[in-house]
């Protein structure tokens, strides 16, 4: 076999998430997965999350490290695709990829009868993966997999025969040293998702393939089209995550083979920060990659979002009053300008302006105002202030409304416009508040809040949970994007 003509195998050969630093499944901690108290710090809702080390070899931990590192990478390569198309000649859009590079085994053997150790291996075979990707003007992540699976008769299964039994093999407590090792064959290859403008393949491919043994495929629809959107591209990575090489280290930190590559005008996307992801980038990588996660690391989404059901708003009013000041604040009033409190209502109801409930202090409490596509607008929003009235015409096209409010069954909203204001509904609003570690919520001050104290729905539960856990509270380990909420 060709990788046993390596010196020092055992000790260089990689090893997958989830399996243990010694291969026997075991948590990398031993308080993997005990409770640790979360609050809301709006409603005072609180949840128990289990504590989570963020280490790729935890058998416990690896599936949400997977996904947190894919919000990232997924985030980075969207901002990346959105620069490069500002900075390309029209009519050359990037274009989203997801490559697979397989040098043939014939190139490991020659390096191991030069006397390369696998490592010097692997180093020079990355070199050459990424000169390649500079050809093709790709830029994005890298991912190195050192392992396919294997038929009966031990030959090796190709990329779409074996993608289904990942799921078998990953998250499930198998043991790797004698167990799901031994159903994988030693096949090194390197997956690219990447951005770019243009990919030679055809005619290229085949002869680098005739005259090398290394196989370029461009894995993609019947239609030629690779990833066809930033979703798609954001679920094959999660994939590809999910099964990338760690390399156990036993005097520095564990190394996982994924790495940023590519350069753009000389600049290595890693130290540029045109480069770096807004957080409306972090925000939309974190919904998508956690929908995918379900299906594809088995992983249930887990949240910081509360979500906690609270009173609904019992003054119309009171609510439209709120919306007009944090779409218009008061110096950007004139006199003259009088909105209709039930042309904001009807809007709000039609999903053109959406409302998140923070608190339930007066007749709706403090809110936060977003258009149709759920970009929050006003003095404190990333969009702009409305310069006139809400119209049908400035927000159509909405199909996902953030939290519509709810107006409470017993109230009667005088309208013309034809629509029925109250709800049928009797199910209260979802809070829009964040889950934050019991330990933060007292740094900040919260429980000696007069403010919050009085606003917060759920208050008591927050109370009687403050009382049950220690002040020396071990705080929560990571502040991630996605919080490593929701792991095992």
């Amino acid at each position: 076999m060709v990788r046993k003509r390596f010196d020092n195998l055992l000790a260089n050969e990689p090893i997958l998430p989830g399996f243990g630093e010694n291969g026997n499944a075991q948590n990398a901690r031993d308080d993997c997965g005990d409770p640790h108290p979360f609050v809301c710090d709006s409603c005072g809702h609180t949840v128990d999350f289990g504590r989570t080390c963020g280490q790729s070899i935890c058998a416990r931990c690896a599936v949400a490290w997977a996904r947190d590192l894919s919000i990232n990478k997924s985030a980075k390569l969207r901002r990346v695709r959105k620069e490069k198309n500002y900075h390309t000649p029209e009519g050359e859009l990037q274009k989203l990829h997801h490559l697979v590079i397989s040098p043939n085994l014939g190139w490991y053997f020659d390096l191991a009868s030069s006397g390369r150790t696998l490592e010097e291996a692997q180093k020079i075979t990355k070199t050459v993966v990424k000169r390649i990707l500079d050809e093709m003007r790709a830029q994005g992540v890298l991912i190195r997999h050192s392992f396919r699976g294997k038929n009966d008769d031990g030959s090796i299964k190709s990329e779409s025969d074996d993608r289904g039994a990942w799921k078998e093999r990953l998250n499930s407590g198998r043991k790797w040293n004698g167990d799901v090792r031994n159903e994988l064959a030693w096949k090194p290859h390197y997956h690219c998702i990447v951005a770019s403008d243009w990919l030679e393949g055809g005619e290229l491919t085949e002869r680098v393939e005739k005259e090398t043994g290394w196989v370029i495929h461009r894995i993609a629809d019947d239609n030629g089209i690779s990833l066809g959107s930033d979703g798609a591209m954001a679920r094959a990575m999660t994939y590809c995550l999910s099964h990338c090489d760690i390399q156990i280290r036993e005097d520095s930190h564990n190394r996982s083979a994924v790495w940023e590559v590519g350069s753009f005008e000389g600049d290595p996307i890693k130290s540029s920060s045109r480069f770096s992801p807004s957080p409306v980038d972090l925000e939309w990588a974190d919904r998508v990659v956690r929908r995918a996660a379900v299906d594809t690391l088995g992983l249930q989404s887990g949240t910081t979002d509360c979500g906690a059901r609270i009173p609904p708003v019992d003054d119309p009013d009171e609510l439209a009053r709120q919306i007009i000041e944090e779409l218009y604040p008061q110096q950007e009033r004139p006199a003259h300008r009088d909105i209709d409190p039930d042309t904001l209502l009807y809007h709000v109801s039609e999903g053109n302006l959406s409302v998140d409930i923070s608190t339930t202090s007066g007749g709706g409490g403090n809110v936060t105002v977003k258009d149709a596509f759920g970009e929050p607008i006003g003095p404190s929003g990333w969009g702009s202030n409305l310069p006139e009235a809400p119209s049908d015409h400035s927000y159509s096209g909405a199909d996902e409304p953030i939290a519509q409010a709810i107006v409470g069954d017993d109230e009667d909203v005088d309208c013309d416009c034809g629509h029925d204001h109250n709800t049928d509904d009797n199910s209260n609003p979802e809070c829009g508040g964040t889950l934050i570690p019991l330990e933060e919520a007292r740094q900040r001050g919260l429980f000696d809040d007069p403010d919050w104290v009085r606003d917060a729905a759920h208050v008591d539960e927050a109370r009687e949970i403050n009382r049950e856990w220690p002040d020396d509270l071990d705080p929560w380990r990571t502040s991630s994007p996605g919080n490593l909420i929701g792991a095992g």
